[in-house]
């Protein structure tokens, strides 16, 4: 977690505000979503705050620097639902989840339309189905940026299958509708892609398990039709990720 005082760097991967006045459930909620994200192979950043005024003189200097705000809604002062109706309108489309004792409240709540609702106490299971459900459908990164001195390559991730070698020290990074070229190796290719979606298979070969449809003790079977050879070296890598990645 990052301390609340200083400016946030709005760099990369998802950041979260965790509003809320009880210090045993902010620490803990800021916990789960540290695991959870951390499980997942996701970048993130998590600022605490114990009170929506805190969190609104953040948002007043900085603008939209959160992906998600977890909430609760009765605060001892402003209240997390207020805080949320000025931010609707506002036209700011930020993530909400809220956080509540209190039933009746849900009516109202969903007039700022927040993707999640939970009751205390909080079942720690539903907080981090929240989380994953928001940053998949919300937030992931559709696109990739490779750079490698002044080369620069945008690619849209859910296109690439697979990449190889090109045979001159550069590799071959294969898309559903064409084949872009980088100058990078596939050793350090690898180390650019999304961890978790794309896996290394063989010495020649790194594929994007978005596309892979079975494995094989020989093969990735990709859902172009296409097999890309695994090697024995790295057979048991491939199978955990491939399961891994299903399941998540």
């Amino acid at each position: 977690m990052r301390d609340r005082g200083k400016e946030v760097e709005r760099l990369y991967g998802y950041h979260i505000a965790v509003c809320e006045d009880d210090p045993f459930i902010r620490d803990r909620i800021c916990q789960v979503c540290e695991e959870t994200l951390s499980e997942e192979k996701i970048d993130y950043e998590i600022i605490p705050f114990s009170d929506a005024e805190q969190l609104e003189a953040i948002l007043d200097k900085e603008g939209e620097i959160f992906d998600l705000l977890i909430l609760d809604i009765k605060l001892q002062n402003k209240s997390g639902m207020k805080l949320a109706e000025e931010l609707r309108e506002k036209e700011n489309r930020v993530s909400i989840i809220f956080v509540t004792g209190y039933e009746t409240y849900l009516a109202k709540g969903y007039e700022v339309q927040p993707v999640h609702f939970l009751l205390k106490p909080l079942k720690w299971e539903e907080l981090r189905k929240a989380v994953l459900t928001d940053w998949k459908l919300n937030h992931r990164p559709r696109m990739i940026l490779l750079e490698k001195g002044r080369r620069k390559l945008r690619l849209p991730l859910d296109a690439v299958l697979y990449a190889e070698p090109d045979g001159n020290h550069g590799t071959r990074i294969i898309l559903k509708d064409r084949i872009a070229e980088f100058s990078a190796g596939i050793t350090e290719l690898t180390g650019m892609l999304p961890e978790g979606q794309f896996i290394r298979c063989h010495n020649s070969y790194v594929v994007n398990l978005e596309h892979v449809e079975g494995v094989s003790w020989l093969s990735f079977q990709m859902d172009n039709g296409e097999k890309i050879p695994i090697s024995r070296k790295y057979y048991n890598v491939c199978q955990n990720a491939f399961i891994s990645y299903m399941n998540r």
